[in-house]
């Protein structure tokens, strides 16, 4: 790493070091070994540490500068990836006129067509999987159709296109289960229910307790997204000696949780879980279920289209999409028996970067997905120009609060937006973390529930809270100059998204969207250079286990969260330098390939002649 902490707790640059100091990790406060070669000059833990994790949540910490590239460097991202020409690429069209007087495609004409009552449909990003579901309905509409959407804003958005059928109802999951039971739980909602409060709700012991309270709490939440009757279904902890305690309180939570008038809180995926229970059919409201996004749903979902018991049915999905697996999300699309149909031409990016995501899924994942681009006027550029608005996407809220504090250095007044709006940020939350850093009192509930700050940090580290740590590190790195920068955001947030300088977003929150103002994308997400280093040109006997153990590990959902990202521009977007660095490497390494089987070629011909 090239930053690290002194003995006065300042973070100091590699560069900057001096061999009389000593210098600790950011993130595991050990002790850190100064490396100051003539080429490379960086800070590393001790030989038999495991730094694997604190590279990684470094990137909360702390943005990597950028990488200079060199002009012969630039020519091959530019010839080879950003420019490239792809003559063999072809888009089959059918004789299907869109209302605004385009053609589909063949793919999307066969699914709006299909004679199956049950269909499902793979539909890669930008694929216009939406137009083809309008379709689909707007083809049947003697027949009652219940859309489900993922979340808010992409219900938002599809009402602008299906609010024109008449036959058609778009709702989320979580507002279709609480048409029938969640409105009777409507006082009891919040946003964050957590270890403290089962603490505080069960009278647990906070010292002897705490180990239980925290298995009480990822039981409740695995138990609410799954399809299971009862707490005794579910496999977590099925070894654990504290079995029979957690399963004791979890039923107790949920009884106390089911009561309409009491003090006990509950959580929107309560009323969801407690739909699914109801084993609702609706079959008499609707004749077809369409719904998008399986690639993030979950067992409860499948248990709930199951029990509907609609004749028809169509389900739609991209796995390359699939993010949320850390709220127990899966693909049910497997589960589904019914006929496939692909969507593999995206209309929204270029054959620039169709090419990119088959590198990437191909060289990671091992899968072929043949992806077109439609869109010729979408190109991959070297910089975006940030004097003028722009959309920044990253993979961490911290990253994005070390985007906003380097616009605002450079421009007080830039004018920011925040999809899913500023306030689920919780930038606020900072300011608050930094004032209990320094022994003032707050009504933060977030904070309030602690004695004081060590005590929030220790139990922070010992249950491993990501939120809590993820603000305690940006107290750490930022200090005081927190306030200035949280009252710079607020101040500086707008509501119209046509007004802003720049738009940020998490990969998360921007799935679904199409952005045609250029992105940048930051560099906090998974390391493909590195990664395509170990894993096809390091000799497997110079690779430490640490090193082969990782390569076994699942990285599929960090590569979709690249994809996700990469696929959201129809216009100009500047990939991260991590990207670039792994197209360099695979280019050269591909190149050294084929030039040893031309030469290896070449001396069986001569041996032969």
């Amino acid at each position: 790493m090239k930053k690290a902490l002194d003995q006065n707790n300042k973070m100091v640059d590699i560069i900057e070091s001096q061999a009389t100091n000593t210098y600790f990790c950011p993130v595991c406060r050990k002790e850190l070994i100064r490396n100051f070669g003539a080429i490379k000059q960086f800070y590393s833990h001790e030989k038999n540490v495991d730094a694997t994790d604190c590279e990684i949540k470094m990137k909360l910490i702390i943005k990597e500068d950028k990488t200079i590239f060199h002009q012969s460097e630039s020519n091959v991202l530019s010839t080879e990836f950003y420019n490239k020409q792809f003559d063999d690429v072809e888009v089959e069209m059918s004789d299907y006129m869109s209302e605004e007087g385009y053609f589909l495609t063949k793919e999307q004409k066969d699914i709006i067509f299909s004679k199956e009552d049950r269909v499902k449909v793979s539909a890669l990003a930008g694929s216009s999987k939406t137009t083809t579901l309008y379709y689909y309905a707007k083809s049947r509409q003697h027949k009652k159709i219940l859309y489900i959407v993922y979340n808010r804003s992409m219900k938002e958005e599809a009402m602008l296109t299906f609010g024109k059928l008449r036959n058609v109802s778009v709702m989320t999951l979580h507002g279709l289960a609480y048409s029938f039971c969640g409105k009777y739980y409507r006082d009891k909602l919040t946003l964050n229910y957590g270890t403290v409060d089962i603490i505080k709700d069960l009278k647990l012991d906070w010292n002897k307790d705490m180990e239980l309270a925290v298995k009480v709490n990822e039981m409740m939440k695995c138990f609410m997204l799954s399809d299971a009757e009862d707490f005794e279904d579910l496999e977590i902890f099925k070894d654990d000696n504290m079995r029979t305690n957690i399963l004791s309180c979890s039923h107790r939570l949920w009884e106390l949780k089911k009561i309409y008038k009491n003090t006990v809180k509950i959580e929107h995926d309560f009323y969801l879980k407690c739909f699914q229970q109801s084993k609702t059919d609706l079959s008499n409201k609707y004749d077809i279920i369409m719904n998008d996004e399986m690639q993030d749903s979950s067992y409860m979902m499948f248990d709930i289209i199951k029990n509907a018991n609609t004749t028809g049915l169509i389900v739609v999905g991209d796995y390359l999409q699939a993010i949320y697996s850390f709220r127990n999300s899966v693909n049910i699309m497997p589960m589904f028996e019914a006929k496939e149909y692909k969507l593999t031409t995206s209309f929204r990016i270029s054959n620039n970067m169709a090419h990119v995501c088959n590198l990437l899924v191909s060289d990671f994942i091992g899968d072929d997905i043949k992806m077109k681009g439609f869109n010729s006027k979408q190109t991959i550029v070297d910089r975006i120009d940030k004097s003028k608005p722009y959309v920044c996407l990253c993979r961490t809220n911290a990253y994005i609060f070390s985007e906003i504090a380097d616009a605002l250095y450079e421009d007080k007044n830039k004018r920011l937006f925040f999809e899913g709006g500023y306030q689920s940020y919780n930038f606020n939350n900072l300011k608050d973390c930094l004032f209990y850093s320094q022994g003032h009192q707050t009504k933060n509930k977030i904070f309030s529930k602690f004695k004081d700050y060590p005590t929030m940090k220790t139990f922070a580290e010992r249950t491993d809270d990501i939120e809590l740590l993820s603000l305690i590190r940006m107290v750490e790195k930022y200090g005081s100059s927190i306030v200035t920068i949280v009252d710079g955001i607020k101040n500086n947030a707008v509501t119209d998204k046509k007004k802003a300088d720049i738009i940020f977003s998490t990969c998360h929150r921007a799935k679904g969207m199409t952005y045609s103002l250029p992105v940048y994308m930051s560099g906090d997400h998974l390391d493909v250079e590195n990664l395509y280093k170990k894993k096809y040109i390091t000799p497997q006997e110079e690779l430490s286990d640490k090193d082969k153990e990782n390569l076994e590990k699942d990285i599929s959902e960090e590569l979709h969260i690249i994809y996700v990202s990469i696929t959201r521009p129809s216009g100009k977007i500047e990939v991260s330098d991590s990207i670039k660095r792994y197209l360099l490497m695979r280019y050269n390494h591909m190149g050294h390939e084929l030039h040893n089987i031309i030469n290896n070629a070449n001396i069986i011909n001569e041996e032969e002649e």
